[in-house]
């Protein structure tokens, strides 16, 4: 290769980091994002980083809800409103998060038990290009084959329409 081709060679574009995409389709769906990453102020999405390049997904919900909780807990209430549903508000959350991030396409998700989800990349896999064969006939090609009978009538009967 010589140097004069050099600016015309480009390398593929890296995909995003796997944080930021998650973050992007969770707010493009319109989830939250906690503006802080402290656990006990969070309300919203937090994304955090985890081994291999995965991504931890929590939805943390209303510091009021968490409180309400924490105060049934604390009076032995065991199946309180507030614990109810704060515990079923953020499984449910995580199933939903798991579930759009799967269809987003290219990812993977596992929801570990009212903790979080964690997402991985899948990796590329090129899909094969079709062959002429393995694609439906055209439209021309259909009428092209049809039995002659049919098409002298298809064409007779064009005659007579512009005939009239």
């Amino acid at each position: 290769m010589t140097d004069e081709t050099a600016p015309l060679r480009r390398k593929p574009p890296r995909p995003k980091p796997l944080a930021e995409e998650v973050r992007r389709v969770l707010a493009s769906i319109g989830l939250p994002g906690s503006d802080t990453a402290e656990r006990d102020r969070a309300h919203g999405v937090i994304v955090t980083d985890a081994e291999d390049g995965a991504v931890f997904v929590e939805w943390f919900t209303s510091r009021t809800l968490r409180e309400a909780a924490a105060t049934e807990q604390r009076e032995a209430i065991i199946q309180g409103p507030a614990a109810l549903l704060h515990r079923d508000g953020r499984r449910h959350m995580h199933d939903a998060i798991a579930a759009v991030l799967r269809e987003h396409g290219n990812m993977k998700t596992d929801v570990l038990a009212d903790q979080g989800v964690l997402v991985k990349r899948l990796p590329d896999i090129p899909m094969p290009e079709p062959t002429s064969s393995a694609l439906p006939p055209t439209v021309g090609e259909a009428l092209s084959e049809a039995p002659t009978p049919m098409r002298g009538f298809l064409i007779a009967e064009d005659e007579e329409d512009g005939d009239r």
